[in-house]
């Protein structure tokens, strides 16, 4: 699957970062897939990773000073899992600040990458820095705990997502309690890809360096691919899948 997918959550932290990491690993390495850190409060891979911030998104900020194009490669950092990625500074002003200068150019960067593009956006913000990458995105993914107020929180921002994100708009839950991925479509309206189960060894193994064919065949991997292949099969039913 070639897409550019954005991740966001609407309260608390659901963990939309592990998942971005879930599915670009699951897209496989080729082409190459990417995790671009575009959350305006700050990166987390960085630390996670034991990486740092640079080459990342500030130093590309920093190269498309004056209208430069944008050159994504030099600024690509191999993660623990195998996908490539654009790191945030951890700080919310520099990373704020990197996502405003850039713009629309990085939208297009990331558009014309060849490969799966996977963004954390992280908290929803519709007239945030990350907007554009929001609306440009092929589809935009809401990251839930399946409760309550999980469910709540999505339906209370449902007119915002559909009117201020792209045309596909979906939710992907992280658990499967005590809500159904089932129930939570009929609760909201809009589309389940798929649950990421709770698999700590393999979000260590995403995170930690600690990799290898292991991590790949992981539940969680496992239900990153399952989503991803329901997404592939928009193109041949979108009309059915958003009526």
């Amino acid at each position: 699957m070639t897409a550019l997918l954005a991740l966001t959550s609407i309260k608390h932290a659901p963990g939309v970062t592990t998942a971005a990491l879930a599915l670009a690993l699951a897209a496989g390495p080729q082409p190459i897939s990417l995790v671009v850190e575009a959350d305006p409060a700050g990166g987390d891979l960085a630390a996670r990773a034991e990486l740092t911030v640079e080459p990342g998104l500030g130093s590309l900020a920093a190269s498309a000073r004056h209208g430069a194009p944008v050159d994504l490669v030099p600024h690509l950092q191999p993660l623990p899992a195998g996908p490539y990625g654009v790191l945030a500074p951890l700080s919310s002003r520099l990373a704020g600040a990197a996502l405003e200068a850039l713009g629309d150019r990085l939208t297009t960067a990331l558009g014309a990458w060849d490969g799966t593009v996977v963004v954390d956006c992280g908290r929803w913000q519709p007239d945030g820095p990350a907007a554009g990458l929001l609306k440009a995105a092929d589809a935009l993914l809401v990251v839930l705990r399946p409760t309550v107020e999980g469910v709540e929180h999505v339906r209370a921002h449902l007119d915002e997502l559909t009117m201020t994100g792209p045309s596909a708009v979906a939710a992907l839950l992280v658990g499967d309690r005590p809500y159904t991925p089932a129930e939570v479509a009929a609760g909201l309206g809009i589309p389940v890809v798929g649950a990421l189960p709770y698999d700590p060894k393999a979000v260590r193994g995403l995170e930690r360096r600690v990799i290898g064919a292991e991590v790949r065949r992981s539940p969680l991997v496992r239900a990153a691919r399952s989503a991803l292949d329901v997404m592939s099969r928009w193109e041949l039913s979108r009309a059915e899948v958003w009526a």
